[in-house]
């Protein structure tokens, strides 16, 4: 059995307080490791680091935890982090796992429990 994955582009912009980082493609158990060293760098360096998922196609568990440790690295660190963008199966799979509002923050979150306010 071949398995096709789509290797995943990252494009970042930055002023010297922000970065966004943002990968295109697939996020999964392949390319999540490359997604990973960019969010890393990107919060050792800068004080607010954004993870833009509007071009990821396919969003696999692997990148839910590379997310989690990014939010984690960066409350240690000082530093803010936020993840913006996700929509379609990517949206489904942080709200599958538990983590949509961890994540995006209850303003961004659609799920039933938002509208019970």
């Amino acid at each position: 059995m071949t398995r096709s994955t789509e290797p995943t582009n990252l494009s970042a912009t930055s002023s010297a307080e922000r970065m966004v980082v943002a990968p295109v493609g697939y996020v999964d158990m392949d390319t999540a490791p490359r997604l990973a060293t960019a969010l890393m760098n990107a919060i050792d360096s800068h004080p607010e680091v954004c993870c833009d998922l509007t071009g990821v196609g396919f969003f696999s568990a692997a990148g839910v935890r590379v997310l989690l440790l990014a939010r984690q690295r960066a409350k240690r660190v000082g530093s803010r982090f936020s993840v913006r963008g996700a929509a379609g199966i990517t949206k489904r799979v942080l709200r599958i796992t538990g983590v949509e509002r961890l994540l995006l923050g209850p303003e961004q979150d659609t799920g039933p429990g938002a509208r019970l306010g």
